[in-house]
């Protein structure tokens, strides 16, 4: 049996829906993948300690109750599209390494990361043609 044409645009709209879900999620995951690369293995942030990477905070539409080095992880797991995802590092130098001091050029693992959003999107909608 055949679905009717009402059945059809709303199987359709659920699948478009669904999609834009997975596209979010993957690119906001791709993201922060990109900035917490550490630059030994082609990325951007510095890592010595450790204590920078570890210094992640992520949230949801305000929330920042989320620590450590995968802490995007779980809020991107409870994201919905219309949701505000917050991420950033708390460590005490984690300005300085993103935009340089004393003579020290910045590594820019935040603003690089950020300019691949674009990228990142495209390339997940692509994924799902």
């Amino acid at each position: 049996m055949t679905q009717s044409f009402s059945a059809q645009v709303h199987a359709w709209s659920e699948k478009a829906k669904r999609n834009v879900e997975l596209v979010l999620k993957q690119s906001a995951q791709d993201l922060f993948e990109f900035a917490q690369t550490p630059v030994s293995k082609g990325g951007n942030m510095p890592v010595d300690t450790g204590h920078l990477r570890n210094s992640l905070v992520a949230g949801l539409n305000g929330s920042t109750s989320l620590t450590g080095p995968n802490a995007y992880m779980l809020a991107i797991a409870g994201m919905k599209v219309g949701d505000v995802m917050f991420g950033g590092w708390t460590a005490e130098y984690a300005r300085p390494v993103e935009y340089g001091a004393a003579g020290r050029a910045g590594r820019f693992y935040v603003r690089g990361a950020a300019q691949q959003w674009q990228f990142f999107v495209a390339t997940n909608a692509a994924r799902l043609k």
